[in-house]
């Protein structure tokens, strides 16, 4: 039998797991991660910061002080220099945290960001791809083809101010040449990003700010006049113009490729080719809701994006390259380090990528310089080290997340596999070398001499070559299937809290998604890397690279598209309370010290996480006000959403709001991205009831991501007509097992413990072929002494029936039709003779609502009125003798 030499390699790859210097490596000690101890007791210090504000002279003064005592104790106690330490970095985090910079809020831009016409002079920072798009006008549904850019202008005046713009221009028409770095003079209106005043509802206009942008705006393209030409371009602006190039190339590559010979699945179109630029350049503008949406369900969305694991992909293809050419362990990481930048800076250097960049820079140095601890000891230097440039990083989602995955690979996955497969797994190198068995642990060496048992047995059948290759190559497969198996369970754990905290989902099919498609994305990225490079230098020949990338893309696709169906996979869940946080910390925490235990680690780590994982999924009670009737007005713009609360807990949504002449291709969805996270604040979970008033769309726009999300036991309707929106709410409730309860006037019933009386419409009512607001499905709800009526969108003469029937006398009155003059006359305000009443309605809506007689009119009759235009959303709460109001803007702030 052949004898090698035996290769250099660290003691506890020589001992095994038994092994003290194992032991030492696997114990949980701080002082084992020194720098891990440092990051936590910064982020701390970050958060204290967060929560209560303190004059940074005064930190400054207890952090020298504290400074000499931790100097002293170093020198006096070193024992009790430790918990000094630990304060230290605390102070560190608090004064770093109060001494950071704000994001500009660019207020005098503001003041001209009113939607008036104004005439603005700057130079484009930042210039998009010019794309077709479909486009509708308002107040009509009817869309036409036009061709827009968007682009980043810093405008001269006022300074340190940016519009992001987006210029359009119909179809048949010429369209200017922009590049970034040409100064131009501009006609546009400008508007700040619409926010709406909802708890749990993400604030786009924050985010936009933190990305340097103080406001949006539109413009003619005959508006646009170049002042100045860039003669060259900064390098930011060289590497935005390669990602636009990129990007452009292959959505044009996809459409020519659309009528080739080649089957459909050795060919990219439409969608793949958006899907390939936002995984390569970030942009994603090209991706559509509807490709997004299977991703999402599989908690597979991050293959759509430039994140850190594609980096991570990238840098390791680079190592492994590096190191098999043969080349030392300082060059091979200099240069993956060198490549990975490069990589990053082309896909934009974006947040994710530029944690991952760190992590693997970081990574790399760390293995040159330490053997044992190298894992804990970067993610604390890299913690560090990004919360020192950006204390406010703390609380977004990305850093948390990356964090967390590397945590769950170093803090569990790493003590799991060296207590069970990872010592096997070490013991296949160099299976002939008699040598190496001795220093093993008793198991592992038997391990070995059973292979080679095996082989020697296996060498008559399939000859020598193939018993000693092809044996430790299943073996080694079988042993690495585990290990992806066991980082991809630690990783999915600990993003539970994370993905139920911002996303509201936990998503059960994400670990057998993820282990089939992520040895996938190992081979699509350098295809799909090789397939741009081939479009922009050699396009005659990149058929050939691009029919790599779309047996891969598709294989990926179809296993997505196929989990994706099983929606019982896929648990819409309220974000957790800082209870639960809390105690998710502890037993993540407590699961990573049990599973460095000698005995019974495993098990107690086991315990732990289930636990961990339970918290998170398990239901909690809603947020309301027990034994009062509860009416919300949700702040869905120019819409229509009403959350009712019974006494005992019960929930009805009336209308889920919508945007009226919506782009086809816009993104944005206010049942999923408004409504649902209201309801998910208030740790709903599932409604009782649905309630849809009429068929127009800024009432059921967001219906079918409600049904989707919410699951409602009984849908209400009135009488409306058959057009294919409504039809698709109804199609999806019966797709649920949602029973569909048509509803008329005179019909009466109990929810919960509130009386309930339908008004209209009358029941021989005959909808005509279109959604009228006369359609609507007008409620009185009734609890004790005092009740509501809401009303939809009715108008005067479905107002003028309800007067004739009676009985509309009501404490709170939800305004009809957003307060317009159709609605709310005198005769059906005398009727009902509220004390309060609200008004659904949109700033700077293009209709005039609410109108000035309506607001006359109810000033003239002393009702308190609410506007989720000013106040955003608004609860009335009724508890059978009294109501009061209590608008959430004026809470939160």
């Amino acid at each position: 039998m052949a004898t090698a030499t035996i290769p250099d390699r660290s003691p506890a790859y020589a001992a095994g797991p038994d092994a003290p210097a194992t032991r030492r490596a696997n114990s949980f000690r701080f002082l084992a991660a020194p720098a891990l101890f440092g990051a936590c007791g910064f982020a701390a210090g970050i958060l204290c910061a967060h929560y209560f504000w303190r004059t940074p002279g005064i930190l400054l003064v207890v952090l020298l002080m504290l400074l000499a005592v931790t100097a002293i104790a170093l020198r006096i106690a070193p024992r009790l220099a430790w918990p000094a330490t630990g304060l230290l970095f605390v102070l560190l985090g608090t004064l770093c945290a109060e001494i950071a910079p704000a994001a500009n809020q660019q207020n005098q831009l503001a003041l001209l960001a009113d939607n008036s016409p104004r005439t603005v002079e700057g130079e484009v920072v930042r210039a998009g791809p010019v794309r077709t798009v479909m486009s509708t006008t308002p107040f009509s549904t009817k869309t036409r083809e036009e061709r827009s850019q968007q682009m980043d202008l810093r405008l001269d005046s006022p300074a340190d101010s940016t519009v992001r713009v987006t210029v359009y221009a119909p179809a048949e028409e010429a369209f200017p040449q922009i590049r970034c770095g040409d100064a131009l003079r501009a006609a546009l209106t400008m508007h700040r990003e619409e926010r709406f005043l909802d708890p749990g509802v993400w604030d786009a206009g924050a985010y936009l700010l933190r990305q340097g942008i103080g406001a949006l705006g539109s413009a003619k393209a005959e508006k646009m006049a170049a002042v100045a030409t860039a003669k060259t371009q900064t390098f930011a602006c060289r590497v935005h113009s390669l990602q636009v190039a990129a990007g452009s190339s292959l959505i044009d590559f996809a459409e020519r490729e659309a009528g080739h010979r080649l089957p459909a699945f050795l060919r990219l179109d439409h969608n793949d080719a958006a899907m390939l630029t936002a995984m390569l350049t970030g942009d994603r503008s090209y991706l559509q809701r509807g490709v997004r949406v299977g991703f999402e369900r599989t908690g597979s969305f991050h293959l759509l994006v430039v994140s850190g694991l594609h980096l991570a992909i990238f840098s390791g293809l680079i190592l492994w390259v590096t190191r098999r050419l043969g080349l030392s362990r300082v060059w091979a990481s200099l240069i993956t380090i060198g490549c990975s930048l490069g990589y990053a800076v082309f896909t934009g250097f974006g947040n994710p990528v530029e944690r991952a960049f760190w992590m693997v820079t970081l990574y790399l140095i760390g293995r040159l310089l330490w053997r044992e601890r190298v894992a804990l000891n970067v993610i604390g230097v890299a913690a560090l080290v990004m919360l020192a440039a950006d204390p406010s990083s703390l609380f977004d989602s990305g850093f948390q997340m990356t964090l967390l995955s590397v945590l769950a690979v170093a803090g569990i996955a790493v003590p799991v596999a060296e207590k069970t497969f990872g010592p096997y797994l070490r013991a296949m190198r160099n299976l002939r070398v008699l040598r190496i068995d001795p220093s093993l642990p008793p198991q592992v060496a038997q391990f070995r001499v059973s292979l080679r048992m095996v082989a020697q047995y296996l060498r008559p059948l399939t000859g020598r070559f193939a018993a000693w290759t092809f044996l430790p190559i299943a073996i080694r497969l079988g042993l690495r299937a585990q290990e992806l198996l066991v980082v991809s369970f630690s990783i999915e754990l600990l993003m539970m809290l994370p993905m139920a905290a911002y996303f509201h989902r936990v998503t059960l099919l994400a670990l057998p998604v993820n282990l089939l498609i992520v040895p996938f994305l190992g081979a699509l990225l350098p295809f799909a890397l090789v397939t741009v490079a081939a479009v922009l230098i050699f396009p005659a020949i990149a058929f050939v690279p691009a029919a790599c990338t779309a047996v891969v893309l598709h294989t990926v696709i179809w296993i997505v598209t196929t989990f994706a169906g099983m929606r019982a996979g896929d648990l819409r869940i309220p974000p957790p309370g800082a209870g639960t946080v809390a105690m998710w910390i502890l037993l993540a925490i407590g699961a990573v010290c049990a599973l460095r235990m000698r005995r019974f680690g495993l098990v107690l780590g086991a315990v732990a996480l289930a636990l961990s994982a339970a918290v998170v999924v398990l239901p909690h009670r809603i947020s309301r006000h027990a034994g009062q009737l509860e009416v919300t007005a949700i702040d869905v713009g120019q819409g229509d959403s009403l959350l009712v609360v019974t006494p005992d807990g019960k929930t009805l949504l009336v209308d889920a709001g919508g945007l009226v002449g919506a782009s086809p291709e816009s993104n944005f969805d206010v049942g999923e991205d408004v409504v649902s996270p209201v309801l998910w604040s208030r740790g709903i979970r599932r409604l009782d009831a649905v309630a849809i008033t009429h068929a127009h769309a800024d009432h059921i726009g967001g219906m079918r991501a409600v049904l989707e999300n919410f699951r409602p036991r009984e849908l209400w309707v009135g009488r409306n007509p058959d057009v294919p929106q409504y039809d698709a709410v109804l199609d999806e409730a019966a797709q649920l097992g949602s029973r569909i309860v048509t509803h008329t006037a005179g019909d009466a019933f109990v929810f919960g413990n509130v009386a309930v009386w339908v008004l209209a419409p009358d029941r021989d009512y005959r909808p005509g072929s279109a959604p009228a607001n006369n359609d609507s499905l007008v409620i009185r709800l009734s609890y004790g002494g005092t009740s509501a009526l809401l009303e939809g969108d009715a108008e005067a003469p479905s107002e003028a029936r309800m007067i004739a029937e009676g009985g509309l006398k009501s404490d709170l009155l939800k305004v009809g039709h957003h307060g317009s003059r159709t609605s709310t006359t005198p005769a059906f305000l005398a009727a009902v003779a509220p004390s309060y009443s609200v008004i659904s309605v949109g700033r700077r809506n293009f209709y005039g609502h609410p109108r000035h007689e309506v607001l006359e009119e109810l000033q003239g009759a002393h009702v308190a009125t609410y506007r989720t235009d000013m106040l955003g959303l608004t609860s009335f709460y009724l508890d059978g003798e009294h109501v009061y109001a209590e608008p959430w803007a004026a809470i939160a702030h």
